[in-house]
């Protein structure tokens, strides 16, 4: 199959043909071979077998065009806008069918159209046109016209061509260069274009996804560093630390001092958690066991934590085993709480007692510091103290991750959740 062949370049073998009405290839095009129609078009322009005739050539050049040969229609633009033998010069005809080829995908029609439609000395000049052509080419899979078009439509080619300055414009020629050929001045302009939360082609979705290609394929740390911050303002942490790291690591200095402080963080809370576990461990498994009293002295006396003192005694209380319980961690139980369900069951199991103090110990009457010093008289020891709550854990200093507006996080956290492949988070995601 002949494709990108240029007609003047053709070589044919050296034949003696008889000379006829019809060229060797005719008959073979009029049966519908379209690479016959070509091969005629070209006897007919160089005079194989024929005599001479551009005007038949193009016939037959148009007629393989017509049948999907984008030679065809390349050649035939060129011979009809130079104007070749018995042909009368029409360049804006000829560029037409040049562009018609580079629709095809042919390599040298784009270039030849889009050539004529930038220069001013062309009777086809026409900028837009070019832009025009340049996304034709381009979608048809032709490279460079992709870099063209982003060319003008960025900067416009460094000012030259101002008027063509047009950021949708140059966002989707970034986007073809990026995707169709990994070119890594696309996929940063891309990334430019959408990911920016106060241009009017901010795009959450398109704005990540270039750069994370921009961090992860063409190591941009400062692409790093967006994709983490991103991450970090709608809550997925670990992966915003993550990118952070990255950033570092492609040489980004404010990477490397957000990582730093998450990893601190997370390496905390699990130190945190890993206690609390222990601590839980503590309460959990003699009440599982049936050892209230036991389970509720962990909780008051180990553990110092309000919500696994609540769950001990409640579920004291509801074992109806009240009446294990140390008279000590009933006055704690009703100083740690001075209302609520927990207080309910101290002071009716305190009243059963006859202590007379239930209802009165740390609330009420008493002045500021009187439970305390009712207990030291009592035990000789300071009450023992509670932490307000035992799961949660916050960092001395947490990091801000960005100063991206409640609704442009919205849209960061849509897009995240609902691009193919994403790492979904269940938290952030429902």
């Amino acid at each position: 199959m002949l494709r990108n062949a240029i007609l003047f370049g053709l070589a044919f073998a050296a034949a003696s043909y008889a000379w006829s009405q019809q060229a060797p290839s005719e008959a073979a095009c009029q049966a519908g071979d379209a690479e016959a129609c070509f091969y005629t078009g070209a006897e007919y322009a160089q005079g194989q077998g024929v005599t001479a005739d551009q005007r038949r050539a193009v016939d037959f050049f148009l007629r393989s065009c017509d049948l999907g040969v984008p030679d065809g229609c390349s050649t035939s633009g060129i011979l009809i806008s130079t104007g070749e033998g018995n042909l009368e010069q029409d360049i804006l005809r000829g560029v037409g069918y040049m562009e018609r080829a580079c629709g095809m995908g042919h390599v040298d029609g784009c270039s030849r159209a889009i050539g004529h439609r930038i220069s001013e000395a062309s009777p086809a000049f026409n900028l837009t046109q070019a832009v025009e052509i340049a996304k034709v080419g381009c979608k048809a899979g032709v490279e460079n016209p992709c870099y063209w078009g982003l060319d003008w439509s960025w900067d416009g080619k460094k000012g030259q061509y101002k008027d063509l300055i047009d950021m949708p414009t140059a966002g989707w020629f970034a986007e073809q260069a990026c995707n169709q050929f990994h070119d890594e001045m696309g996929c940063d302009i891309a990334a430019r274009i959408y990911a920016n939360p106060d241009a009017d082609t901010f795009d959450a979705e398109k704005g990540l996804t270039y750069s994370m290609i921009r961090c992860d394929e063409q190591k941009s740390g400062a692409d790093c560093r967006n994709v983490g911050g991103v991450y970090l303002n709608i809550g997925e942490h670990e992966l915003g630390t993550m990118y952070m790291r990255r950033a570092c690591d492609f040489g980004h200095a404010g990477g490397c001092e957000a990582a730093t402080e998450w990893e601190t963080y997370f390496r905390e809370k699990a130190e945190h958690d890993a206690r609390m576990a222990a601590l839980r461990e503590q309460v959990e498994v003699p009440l599982s066991q049936g050892r209230y009293q036991e389970a509720v002295s962990a909780a008051i006396n180990s553990t110092g934590s309000l919500d696994l003192a609540e769950r001990a005694i409640l579920a004291t209380r509801a074992a109806g085993r009240m009446g294990d319980l140390s008279t000590n961690d009933l006055y704690a139980a009703a100083l740690w709480f001075p209302s609520g369900p927990v207080r309910s069951a101290a002071n009716a199991e305190l009243a059963a007692r006859g202590t007379g103090l239930e209802g009165t110990f740390g609330t009420g009457t008493n002045a500021p510091g009187m439970a305390n010093a009712r207990w030291q008289q009592m035990y000789g020891t300071s009450a023992p103290s509670y932490s307000s709550s035992s799961t949660t854990f916050t960092p001395s200093r947490t990091p801000s991750a960005s100063e991206i507006s409640a609704a442009t996080r919205e849209k960061y956290r849509w897009a995240h959740c609902t691009m193919s492949g994403s790492n979904r988070s269940a938290t952030v995601c429902q």
